[in-house]
């Protein structure tokens, strides 16, 4: 069951209940949308500020029609020191009520079982606050650079 996340107007805050992951234990995971080019994609992906980049498993990119072979392969280092090939390709999402492009990798060598969402594109429009004891995620936009 999706639960809706929450906004707040004056603050132009999103609030989002962790969920829980595949061992059952409530995370920081989020429901987006992706473009597909006809439609909106909902996917689930966790709230990772430790993440470079959002990186989704490569059956995303078919859903979505993207070329892999058109797209940049880059290398990124995970947490436990291993190195795994991404593709980079800008997608348009939608979360906490905003639509825009970000820089995506796709990949079926992560390994965790979950989408991420990463820093670039959405940490420098929306300040990020994990609340472990409440178990929501609440996401702020930051007004626009000048």
């Amino acid at each position: 069951m999706r639960r809706r996340a929450q906004r707040s107007a004056p603050t132009r805050s999103v609030r989002f209940p962790y969920l829980k992951d595949a061992h059952g234990h409530y995370a920081p995971i989020v429901y987006l949308q992706v473009w597909t080019g006809n439609r909106w994609l909902y996917l689930q992906a966790y709230v990772d500020s430790g993440a470079s980049w959002s990186v989704f498993h490569v059956d995303v990119a078919q859903l979505l029609n993207v070329d892999l072979r058109k797209a940049k392969r880059r290398y990124l280092a995970l947490g436990n020191g291993s190195v795994i090939p991404i593709y980079l390709h800008r997608v348009r999402v939608r979360f906490a009520g905003e639509e825009f492009m970000i820089p995506a990798g796709f990949s079926d060598a992560l390994r965790v079982g979950f989408n991420l969402m990463g820093r670039a594109g959405v940490f420098d429009r929306f300040q990020m606050a994990f609340n472990d004891r409440t178990r929501t995620l609440t996401a702020s936009r930051l007004a626009a650079r000048r």
